[in-house]
């Protein structure tokens, strides 16, 4: 049987296939979280072929017209799908006809970024409080975690990264004199399942482990001018060390503090997408943006670390973008995942 179907919308993008490993490959279809040519968001399905079979259009649609995901849309475990949206302030389950078939709204707090489904089924969502302040007094954004209760829509936890972080680093570009003071800027979440801990990137900071009692455990990021938290604790002492290829630290404090790069580890600048792709094993999408503290060479990778809790060190086991420059550039947002067949 042949179906007919109208022209695809001229808002969609021309996909030209150059390889297409498909014996490969995790199944066929290929979720996209595009942005597209504006507002409202236009997310697709591509075959192996770059062939799109399947999108969603809001832009009639009552509520989301204004779709802005920021961090994408994903599948639920129910075989739904679901996303945060900037413009509603809330997080949408929807069907593939798209549907909505449930929303939770967050009083008292607005969406920015990412949410995820834990385990149990409730949400994290990277969040900002209408009521944070920084110790000077200007309000922030960008710096809280909620977990809400699925069934309920209720708040049951909040992780406020001002108690376990330094608010006043300002080593990436970030100005704390802003009325709102944007010093963090969580972009992505990870549940890690083995110790009820979240991994968690910040465009301003790097990545980075907490506790379910909002405890730093680790700091991915390059060693310079870390202070104290709101509690006084020391993060140079949660600071990963990085390892060479030969499992021997790098001492070099250029390397260490992220003026210049190792033959084998480079760290990761604003990043997203942080993931677990096995015990130990931690993948990110490095966006590259102000590597190195500079504008010179711009390019982004997908990148593996292996990360030892209690050695507190840090080795790089594969990278793939580097070699692809300008091409390959992504200075915001972008994803990373890992499929086994």
């Amino acid at each position: 049987m042949v179906l007919h179907t109208d022209p695809l919308p001229a808002k969609l993008p021309l996909i030209e296939v150059d390889i297409a490993k498909r014996e490969a490959m995790d199944g066929d279809l290929t979720l996209v979280s595009y942005r597209g040519l504006g507002i409202p968001f236009m997310p697709f399905i591509m075959d192996s072929f770059g062939d799109i079979r399947w999108y969603l259009d809001y832009a009639a649609h009552p509520i989301l017209n204004r779709i802005s995901y920021e961090c994408g849309i994903e599948p639920l475990r129910n075989g739904n799908l679901y996303f945060g949206d900037v413009s509603n302030h809330a997080v949408f389950e929807i069907d593939f006809h798209g549907r909505v078939l449930k929303s939770w709204n967050f009083e008292g707090y607005s969406f920015h970024h990412n949410v995820i489904e834990k385990p149990n089924g409730n949400f994290l969502v990277a969040a900002s409080k209408n009521t944070s302040q920084h110790l000077n007094g200007k309000i922030t954004i960008n710096d809280i975690i909620i977990e809400i209760d699925r069934m309920s829509g209720g708040i049951v936890k909040e992780w406020d990264l001002k108690q376990s972080l330094d608010e006043n680093r300002t080593v990436w570009m970030n100005n704390l004199g802003n009325n709102t003071v944007n010093w963090l800027h969580n972009n992505g979440l990870y549940y890690d399942e083995s110790d009820d801990s979240i991994i968690l990137t910040a465009r301003f900071q790097g990545a980075m482990k907490i506790t379910a009692d909002n405890r730093l455990k680790w700091i991915l990021a390059p060693h310079l001018e870390w202070g104290k938290d709101r509690n006084g604790v020391d993060l140079n002492t949660k600071l990963l060390r990085p390892l060479d290829q030969n499992n021997q630290p790098i001492q070099d404090l250029d390397i260490l503090e992220g003026r210049t790069n190792h033959p084998d580890f480079e760290w990761v600048w604003y990043p997203h997408s942080p993931s677990v792709k096995s015990p130990g094993s931690f993948l990110f999408f490095d966006n590259g943006d102000r590597r190195n503290y500079s504008t010179s060479e711009l390019y982004s990778r997908a990148v593996e670390y292996i990360i030892d809790e209690e050695n507190m060190t840090v080795k790089q086991v594969w990278q793939y973008g580097k070699e692809r420059g300008i091409d390959a550039y992504s200075r915001i947002q972008s994803d990373v995942d890992f499929f086994t067949k």
